[in-house]
């Protein structure tokens, strides 16, 4: 406890403690994922009744960035159900084109 009090001091002395910062994460491709991490919602392994969805298109992410954007976000994280690249490199060139 003593760290996290000293570490919120540091944080208090250089951040307005009043504030938040705001991000947003977008799931830019649901569920399929190979690997069986137990507690994920995205593995193929667990039955959740999770649908799997091809990764987004990029002019939609780019459309909900720009209204996260407006809405005050600071941050832009896209979340993919993925566990490697192998076999993935035109849907990794995508997803660099949506970071650009």
């Amino acid at each position: 406890m003593d760290l996290i009090f000293q570490s919120a001091t540091v944080h208090r002395a250089n951040h307005d403690p009043s504030k938040v910062q705001l991000c947003t994460l977008l799931n830019i491709k649901t569920g399929g994922c190979s690997e069986d991490c137990s507690y994920c919602s995205q593995s193929s392994k667990n039955p959740t009744g999770l649908k799997a969805t091809k990764l987004m298109d990029i002019e939609p992410v780019l459309v909900e960035a720009r209204k996260a954007k407006a809405n005050g976000s600071t941050r832009f994280c896209m979340g993919a159900a993925w566990r490697d690249m192998n076999g993935r490199k035109t849907n990794f060139k995508r997803i660099l084109e949506m970071v650009k």
